[in-house]
């Protein structure tokens, strides 16, 4: 409230559906110490109309071999189709 002094309540409720457009329009940054998150969003990215469970599974397969965690278009070859 100090950084924004004179600014009325209809300002800040202006300025928080703003915020929820933005969120939408844009993807928020995943750190990377959530690479489950990024893997899962990447895959669905990738993958429209997969399920949760194929992509958890394909998730637990690529976190098990070496290397990066990173979703990778062959990753989806542990769900056999």
């Amino acid at each position: 409230m100090k950084s924004n002094a004179g600014k009325t309540y209809q300002d800040g409720v202006n300025a928080y559906y703003q915020i929820l457009e933005d969120k939408k329009r844009n993807k928020s940054t995943i750190d990377r110490q959530f690479e489950y998150n990024t893997y899962i969003r990447d895959f669905f990215d990738d993958n429209k109309g997969k399920s949760l469970e194929q992509a958890i599974k394909c998730w637990k397969y690529k976190k098990g071999l070496k290397g990066h965690n990173k979703y990778e278009k062959d990753d989806l070859k542990i769900l056999g189709s």
